[in-house]
């Protein structure tokens, strides 16, 4: 089965990725300058998202939601010479999230996203770059969101 390419909406620091009929997910920015141990981070360089997933259909019950704390997007810098390192963050973060469930069942989807929680950064780049070149996003022009 071939994954549909991902429709990209991003609004300030608020990120949704549509997966056509097979999952939503959107990370909400909630707060700056969080610190979190486990997430190794410092207060200037992290900021709070609220990630939601959602089916399409009926497979999944309810919604799964969960915090995350991500590199600040307020201090990065977009390089136009690099198109790939222009996403911010959560952008790259929930591509990847979204690549991952998917590519999986959604009675799979709690585990993954408890994974997610944990990603590193080089896990995240790592995994990043091992999307299929075919499945990039399209972003949405700001009529069509």
């Amino acid at each position: 089965m071939r994954i549909p390419r991902p429709l990209v909406a991003v609004h300030g620091e608020d990120v949704d990725v549509e997966v056509p009929g097979a999952v939503t997910v959107r990370a909400t920015y909630l707060s700056e300058g969080l610190f979190d141990e486990r997430a190794g981070g410092d207060p200037e360089e992290e900021d709070l998202y609220e990630v939601e997933v959602t089916h399409p259909g009926e497979l999944l019950l309810q919604s799964i939601t969960f915090p995350r704390l991500l590199p600040a997007s307020a201090a990065w810098q977009h390089d136009e010479d690099e198109p790939a390192m222009s996403q911010l963050p959560v952008e790259r973060f929930v591509l990847v999230l979204a690549w991952d469930l998917a590519n999986a069942h959604p009675s799979n989807w709690c585990r993954i996203c408890e994974a997610a929680r944990g990603w590193d950064s080089w896990m995240l780049e790592d995994a990043f770059s091992r999307l299929p070149p075919d499945w990039t996003p399209q972003d949405l022009l700001p009529d069509e969101d």
